[in-house]
């Protein structure tokens, strides 16, 4: 019942209770003026002055009666109310102090169907918001950390490279044109892969903080897919990784941004090539579509990973396993992952079978010719 309903009720009692009570003194005073009237004594010895002393008396006792009873009963319906409203303030106001103390678990308990259930509802909720946001500011803080590592140590492995090689250059080790040919030939790659680094670390913090815009169209998924593999197919064989597509879907289209897929693409297949142990590796690329939603299966012959680090291989310069992540910074597949998801659609990896890392790709999917 709610507290309206239940104030309500209390009135109304309160009336009643009111009314009930003079009804009593009025029927008490008439019982007594009868009784006094009617009494032996009265009737042997008529005495108009005594009679009326003790019909006075008569109806101030039932009026300190009434008041006392009305009091009574007002006290206690008052105090029946005051503890169905002052207890789930108190709920509340503990709840409060325990948000305030940092304890993000607190939940209220209460069963009661008035109006204080949706303010603990929603105080629920609030502390559950609280909770989640708090571990996302951890898991960011510790992410930052983790930036701010990798790309000190990723940095400082080529700026060591040139800092070396200018030294020789100046100390005269590069005696010959061939070998300061060679030694710049290095400080150029080096710098290079700086500059990559860089602009993919802008890239991606871009994208995190959602201040990329993409350019989404619509196109078909498999034709993207063919002219990707047909223009990098030499290039990569040349870096000993053979590309193939072994499915494909016909006019299954996607809305998405045609240069930032091909961007997922190549990421992913520079992610094999990091990592291939044969002399020649494969990527077998797998075009599937089902429930609205086009799959594409990246899969190469490299190494494995551990089960329980798959979910970690699209963080920034994560390195725990180290079949996979010794040789970068990891930032190819965490933007892979952004584009992915700003696009409406996942990417997560698994093991393939017998062994090999395959990359699983859904994006939304409509049917039908463009």
């Amino acid at each position: 019942m709610t507290i309206k309903r239940r104030l309500f009720f209390s009135n109304i009692r309160t009336l009643l209770t009111a009314i009930g009570c003079i009804a009593a003194i009025f029927l008490t005073a008439r019982i007594a003026v009868h009784f006094v009237i009617g009494s032996p004594l009265f009737q042997e010895h008529p005495d108009i002055e005594w009679a009326r002393k003790m019909i006075r008396l008569l109806f101030i006792f039932c009026f300190i009666a009434f008041i006392v009873v009305f009091s009574i009963i007002n006290s206690t319906l008052t105090s029946r109310m005051t503890k169905r409203i002052i207890k789930p303030l108190d709920i509340l106001s503990d709840g409060v102090k325990q948000i305030q103390e940092n304890n993000l678990s607190c939940r209220i308990e209460y069963d009661n169907d008035d109006e204080f259930r949706p303010a603990c509802d929603a105080f629920n909720l609030m502390a559950a918001q609280l909770e989640v946001s708090a571990e996302r500011r951890l898991k960011d803080e510790a992410n930052r950390r983790e930036l701010l590592a990798g790309i000190s140590h990723d940095l400082r492995t080529p700026l060591t490279t040139i800092d070396g090689y200018l030294d020789g250059i100046e100390s005269g080790v590069a005696s010959t044109p061939e070998m300061r040919d060679k030694y710049l030939h290095t400080i150029k790659n080096k710098t290079g892969e700086m500059r990559h680094m860089i602009e993919q670390l802008f890239l991606f913090s871009k994208l995190d903080m959602n201040e990329f815009q993409l350019s989404p169209g619509r196109f078909d998924i498999s034709l993207a897919l063919s002219d990707i593999v047909e223009e990098l197919a030499e290039e990569y064989a040349i870096r000993r990784l053979d590309i193939a597509i072994d499915s494909i879907c016909e006019n299954v289209f996607v809305f998405a941004d045609v240069a930032y897929f091909r961007r997922v693409i190549v990421n992913i297949l520079e992610n094999s090539v990091k990592y291939r142990e044969k002399e020649t590796g494969r990527m077998e690329i797998i075009v599937s579509s089902d429930n609205n939603f086009v799959q594409i299966r990246l899969a190469d012959d490299g190494p494995g990973v551990q089960e329980d680090m798959l979910p970690n291989l699209f963080n920034v310069f994560y390195r725990s396993d180290p079949s996979r992540h010794t040789k970068g910074s990891g930032l190819g597949l965490a933007i892979s992952s952004k584009i992915i998801e700003r696009s409406g659609g996942t990417i997560h990896a698994e093991n393939g079978e017998p062994g090999g890392l395959v990359i699983v790709i859904r994006l939304p999917a409509e049917t039908g010719v463009a």
